[in-house]
């Protein structure tokens, strides 16, 4: 087989201009979710954590300490039953917390990589009370006391898309921080605590694999067993919901196998949702096999072309169940755009991680340069670092200079450069 030949100077070329983005995006109160005026003028949870898992590791103290800022102002705006906001606008310092589901799970992560790679005790004993606190606001947010939690439609980083119930993606990242709140407990002699997240740890990752993972049969009862809280669910009431065209309608081939986006009243998700499968690889919730049937999954369906990747597959067009009317505002979130199908760089990011966590190297080599490349494009001059691309052209859309797209591309040189995928 002939190696395939990569570019490090243009991987070395991104990698200096990602640094200038992110460093564009500093602000006294904290990393803006973007540069420019018109992009996101705010401090996100989610956005600046994410781009936390890059930006720490680069060792200017002008980024760490703006790190710290986030950490102080994120904090400081934390409701009195600990939910972490959305978003802090840098000239009101007012909070926002619309689009609430992620932020707090995000902040618990940071928290836990931030001080992984800095040492920084001080810092971690003085936001311990805050961890504690987001976790049990999420700890309420189990309504049905399963073990996991329900987010209200369009709550995720996903803002203008119809997850919602029991998602995918947040109780990954619900179990991920879990994790770190183990070691974080543990680091700090708190046995109690760390022995309260560890189980909960452990239930969730039982739940997602009994009952997200969809075989590619007919037999889909464990799926709505959420649904309709009973264990009783049989085929007999199955062929009756077939007849009646109450089932969801399988759009994915039926012999692909993934973790489903989410599970709701009487129904579940069907696309693939790339973020919430790609954070199953890298947790550990999806097994070597699982793992590697993902992968293919993205392979055959070439959610990575033109580049990495893909936010769903198949994007949701109108009059199928999950599209909804808001989709249209701004002409936004139209098929193969924005949620419904865009590409997102900072999810390409992930993307090559998962590549190194599963050893597959010279894939991931070769997937940080198509990321490279994505961030080159920009709608008035190179490096935009934009927010996303049209899923089908690659035509650069939404805000440029976006922190998260700069960070992850730093975090994906750095696994691939090292070979291992650094906190996770």
């Amino acid at each position: 087989m002939k190696k395939s030949i990569i570019n490090d100077n243009l991987c070395d070329k991104a990698y200096k201009e990602a640094l200038k983005t992110l460093r564009h995006c500093i602000h006294p109160v904290g990393i803006k979710a973007s540069a420019g005026v018109r992009g996101y003028p705010q401090v996100w949870a989610r956005d600046s954590m994410i781009t936390l898992l890059g930006a720490v590791l680069i060792k200017d103290d002008k980024v760490i300490h703006s790190l710290k800022s986030v950490f102080k102002i994120l904090i400081k705006k934390q409701s009195q039953l600990g939910c972490i906001p959305n978003n802090v606008d840098v000239k009101t310092l007012r909070a926002n917390f619309q689009a609430y589901a992620d932020g707090g799970l995000w902040f618990v992560i940071g928290s836990a990589f931030f001080f992984k790679q800095t040492g920084d005790s001080a810092f971690l004993k003085s936001s311990y009370l805050s961890i504690q606190k987001t976790l049990t606001w999420y700890e309420h947010q189990d309504v049905d006391q399963t073990g996991l939690i329900t987010i209200a439609e369009a709550s995720d980083w996903e803002d203008l898309f119809a997850t919602r119930g029991k998602g995918l993606y947040v109780n990954i990242l619900y179990y991920i921080a879990l994790c770190n709140a183990v070691d974080i407990a543990k680091h700090l002699r708190d046995k109690k605590h760390a022995d309260i997240y560890a189980k909960k740890a452990k239930k969730i990752y039982s739940c997602i694999n009994k009952y997200f993972w969809y075989k590619g049969d007919d037999d889909i009862s464990s799926h709505l067993k959420f649904s309709f809280g009973t264990e009783f669910f049989n085929k007999k009431d199955l062929d009756s919901l077939k007849r009646k065209n109450i089932l969801p309608s399988k759009r994915i081939l039926k012999k692909s196998l993934y973790y489903l986006p989410y599970l709701s009243f009487r129904e579940f998700g069907e696309w693939f949702d790339s973020f919430g499968n790609l954070l199953a690889i890298l947790s550990g919730i999806a097994d070597k096999k699982r793992s590697e049937i993902l992968l293919e999954f993205i392979k055959k369906f070439k959610l990575t072309k033109p580049y990495p990747i893909k936010a769903i597959y198949p994007p949701i067009f109108p009059g199928e169940k999950d599209w909804r009317n808001y989709y249209k505002f701004a002409n936004l979130n139209l098929p193969n755009q924005y949620h419904n199908g865009g590409i997102w760089p900072f999810l390409g990011g992930f993307y090559v991680a998962a590549l190194v966590k599963m050893k597959k190297y010279s894939e991931a080599r070769e997937a940080l340069e198509s990321l490279a490349l994505l961030n080159k494009q920009g709608k008035k001059s190179s490096w935009e670092f934009n927010e996303w691309a049209h899923g089908e052209t690659a035509k650069p859309m939404g805000m440029a200079e976006q922190a998260w797209s700069a960070g992850m591309y730093i975090y994906a040189y750095e696994a691939v450069k090292q070979k291992k995928t650094l906190f996770f």
